[in-house]
C-alpha cells in the first residue's frame, strides 16, 4: 500500500511540475536584454557567442538588464545612416544602481543590447555611469514602437497621462 501511495504521489508531483514549468506559456511580445561581454575566465557554460558588427563576441548568458528593469522609453531616429531608430530606456532605481556597479567594475568591456534575441547595438564602457537611462543608438525596428507603446510609458509621462494617451490612440485606430 505504501509503495502504491509513493508511486501515485511521485506521478502527481511530476505531472504538476511539468504543467507549471512547461514551454507552452505565451511568449512576451517584446524582449529587451543587455548582456555584459564575457571575460576569459568565464567558460562555455556561462557565455554564448553572438555575431556583432565587430565580429564574433562572447556574452554572458544571463542578462545584466532585461525588460522588467525598464520603466519608460523614448524613441528617436538613429543618428547612424540606414540604422532605423534608436531608443533610450529609463531604468528602475535598483537597475540604475546595478548599472553604476557594473560600469565601475567592467571598464573597457562592452554591453551588448539585444531586442527579441537579435543583437541591436554595443555599448563600450569607458567610465562609471551614474544615470538611470541606457540607450540603444541603432537597429531598433519601427515595429518596436508599436509593441513597446502599451508596455511602457514614455520618459517623463505619468501613469495617468500614459493610460489616457493609450485610450486616445485606440479610439483613433478604431475610427479609421
Amino acid at each position: 500500500m505504501k509503495l502504491l501511495s509513493l508511486i501515485l504521489l511521485t506521478t502527481f508531483t511530476l505531472l504538476t511540475a511539468s504543467s507549471l514549468f512547461g514551454k507552452g506559456g505565451k511568449r512576451p511580445p517584446l524582449s529587451i536584454t543587455f548582456h555584459l561581454e564575457a571575460n576569459s575566465a568565464e567558460g562555455r557554460k556561462l557565455s554564448i557567442p553572438v555575431d556583432t558588427k565587430m565580429g564574433k563576441k562572447f556574452i554572458q548568458k544571463s542578462p545584466t538588464f532585461s525588460t522588467k528593469d525598464f520603466v519608460a522609453y523614448h524613441t528617436f531616429v538613429s543618428p547612424h545612416p540606414n540604422e532605423n531608430y534608436g531608443v533610450s530606456l529609463q531604468l528602475s532605481k535598483t537597475a540604475a544602481k546595478r548599472l553604476t556597479y557594473v560600469s565601475a567594475e567592467n571598464k573597457g568591456r562592452y554591453i551588448i543590447a539585444n531586442i527579441n534575441g537579435a543583437v541591436a547595438d554595443m555599448i563600450y564602457i569607458d567610465k562609471q555611469i551614474d544615470g538611470r537611462v541606457i540607450t540603444i543608438w541603432r537597429n531598433v525596428d519601427p515595429k518596436f514602437i508599436s509593441i513597446v507603446n502599451p508596455i511602457l510609458p514614455k520618459i517623463g509621462e505619468t501613469k495617468d497621462v500614459w493610460k489616457k494617451r493609450l485610450k486616445a490612440e485606440k479610439k483613433l485606430r478604431k475610427n479609421k
